[in-house]
């Protein structure tokens, strides 16, 4: 992908890369530091804002970027602003030859346990594995998905959400032609709303990402089978939100606080 970079250290340096979708944030600062556009000496004690002291290595890229595009690096000595232009449309994925097959598996595996236990439109979900966070929302039409430090307002509001990314959920027969010809090319179309269709920039479109979305969905697959084995119903929408957290080997499953989500922003 194709970055804009701006490095403000003892002074002020703009400059253009190109760096791989699925590079990481360690993966830039090598980058920029062998292109010799920022001093080596400046790299010590790097993080990522909204990520406290998470590992640059464990930080890719294409998961950083706010609404506006942009994710800022910084320490003591230097402030490094990264700018990634969108599209002005985000497309349809299914321009590259990937694997869908985690996806698409997850995503059945969530819709029938959304059948057998009710989850209210709009439910908020809290998701943690290890330094990634996310909050994720089911509406009646698919999944949202939005960054926990850079959309957590946005993840709340009502209406004109913003995620940087979207499953959308079709039957067969709300499929639009080009829709069918793609769902076609990764599946054998369902007549129930368990065709997925993901909604985002084409140019962070990686294996990588589609397994990390395989991987979110999974979590709620996850989450809901807890609430079902204790016959309770989802709904996000009140005080109390359900939650995933995996810290290391450790995870558990169960609700978290408005307030509690508050204090981990911190």
């Amino acid at each position: 992908m194709k970055l804009k970079v701006k490095i403000k250290d003892t002074g002020l340096t703009i400059e253009k890369i190109k760096i791989p979708s699925d590079a990481t944030v360690e993966t830039l600062i090598k980058e920029l530091i062998q292109k010799d556009l920022m001093n080596t000496n400046f790299a010590e004690g790097l993080t990522v804002k909204g990520h406290g002291s998470a590992p640059l290595a464990a930080l890719r890229l294409q998961s950083l970027f706010a609404e506006d595009g942009k994710m800022e690096i910084h320490n003591t000595d230097m402030k490094i602003t990264v700018t990634h232009k969108k599209e002005e449309q985000n497309t349809l994925a299914g321009q590259k030859l990937l694997d869908y097959s985690k996806v698409i598996l997850t995503t059945g595996k969530l819709c029938g346990m959304t059948e057998e236990i009710c989850v209210n439109e709009g439910t908020l979900f809290y998701i943690q594995q290890h330094h990634q966070q996310y909050l994720v929302r089911w509406e009646d039409t698919g999944i949202e998905f939005f960054h926990f430090r850079n959309q957590y307002d946005d993840a709340f509001r009502e209406a004109d959400r913003e995620p940087f990314l979207r499953v959308e959920l079709k039957t067969r027969a709300a499929l639009t032609p080009e829709e069918l010809k793609w769902i076609r090319s990764i599946m054998f179309p369902s007549r129930e709303k368990r065709n997925p269709l993901i909604h985002i920039d084409r140019n962070l479109l990686s294996q990588e990402l589609l397994d990390d979305i395989a991987m979110l969905i999974h979590r709620l697959v996850v989450i809901t089978g807890k609430f079902k084995t204790n016959e309770e119903a989802l709904d996000g929408r009140v005080h109390h939100m359900p939650a995933y957290v995996q810290v290391g080997e450790q995870c558990s499953v169960g609700y978290i606080t408005r307030e509690q989500l508050d204090a981990i922003r911190g």
